[in-house]
């Protein structure tokens, strides 16, 4: 089957195109044939290597965390021709490719009111914004502060706020303003010419979606005991032993999370950090706010198979607004 994938890390030039291996499902798994699988910045820290102290893969390495397809053959409850969605296991990648054989448990019939571009836009994205604004206590009523919501996971997080009664303001460059107020967005913050210290206060949660550079502003518009949900930076301690990592990687952790509690602490706010999860049940509760008509996907590019380096480079050039996705079958 045709693939992407690497040998070695390194550069984007790593990146091949070739002829892999068909996966043959193990007991439990379902083989899919691939339709299509979005971009996400953890694939491209794998091919640079920044996961290596979390995660050791083996050679080849092939590429892909989340995507759409069809059923091949009757399995663990789905069907031949089921068409589902899903993000694969924390270990585990390949979604790049023709073909790829996943743990039943992480896939759900896709949205049946989307194309398969659109669904393989949403499991990595949606899973990430839905855990960790629930894990900060999302709920009707509440102001939240999602940082960068033109992006893919700030994208799908101003709905979801949005589908749960929450208040939604968000930070973007001017451009952005149309997109993100057709999502659903109150209150968009020009990050070029306005600090949301200036304009923002009380907020109940804010979803960092950016890094160290924007949490010491964030907690100044938090109310007293607010909640900084972070998706970036040092994973908790419990995922990083949940990724078998050595010693010296979950001791740095710990002093990581201690660290950044500590900080906000000090301006009365929570903070908490998230990683992922991947879950079919999950999934499915997004499908079933699709089909509602709540979420809907945003969609930045498309690519061939054959042309993840520039599905790659386009990710890395800070300019996407929405996901990036490859069209696996045409």
């Amino acid at each position: 089957m045709k693939a992407a994938f690497i040998t070695r890390y390194g550069a984007l030039e790593n990146v091949q195109h070739g002829e892999q291996p068909k996966p043959s499902p193990a007991a439990g798994e379902v083989l899919v044939r691939m339709m299509a699988a979005s971009v996400n910045p953890i694939d491209y820290k794998q091919v640079l290597g920044e996961l290596k102290p979390l995660i050791k893969p083996r050679f080849p390495l092939l590429l892909g965390s989340d995507g759409a397809g069809v059923v091949v053959a009757p399995a663990e409850g789905f069907l031949a021709g089921d068409e589902v969605y899903f993000r694969t296991p924390l270990m585990a990648t390949g979604s790049f490719a023709e073909f790829i054989s996943l743990p039943a448990q992480t896939l759900a019939l896709k949205p049946a009111n989307m194309s398969f571009v659109e669904a393989a836009s949403l499991p990595l994205v949606g899973l990430t914004a839905a855990q960790a604004l629930d894990k900060a206590g999302l709920k009707a009523g509440a102001r939240v502060l999602i940082h960068a919501g033109s992006g893919g996971v700030g994208s799908f997080a101003v709905q979801y706020a949005k589908a749960k009664g929450a208040y939604v303001a968000t930070t973007a460059s001017a451009g952005r303003v149309e997109m993100l107020t057709a999502l659903g967005a109150d209150e968009i913050v020009d990050y070029r010419s306005e600090r949301i210290e200036d304009r923002l206060s009380e907020m109940d949660i804010v979803l960092d979606t950016l890094g160290p550079a924007v949490r010491a502003a964030s907690y100044k518009v938090l109310k007293k005991g607010g909640v900084l949900v972070s998706i970036q930076g040092m994973p908790d301690p419990e995922t990083v032993a949940r990724m078998g990592a050595n010693p010296l990687i979950r001791l740095v952790a710990r002093g990581s999370a201690w660290k950044q509690q500590r900080a906000a602490a000090k301006q009365g706010a929570v903070f908490k950090y998230h990683w992922m999860q991947e879950s079919g049940a999950e999934l499915a509760k997004i499908a079933a706010l699709v089909e509602a008509g709540k979420i809907k996907a945003a969609i930045d590019s498309e690519f061939a198979l054959k042309d993840v380096r520039a599905a790659f480079a386009r990710s890395a050039s800070g300019r996407v607004g929405g996901k990036i996705v490859i069209k696996i079958q045409a």
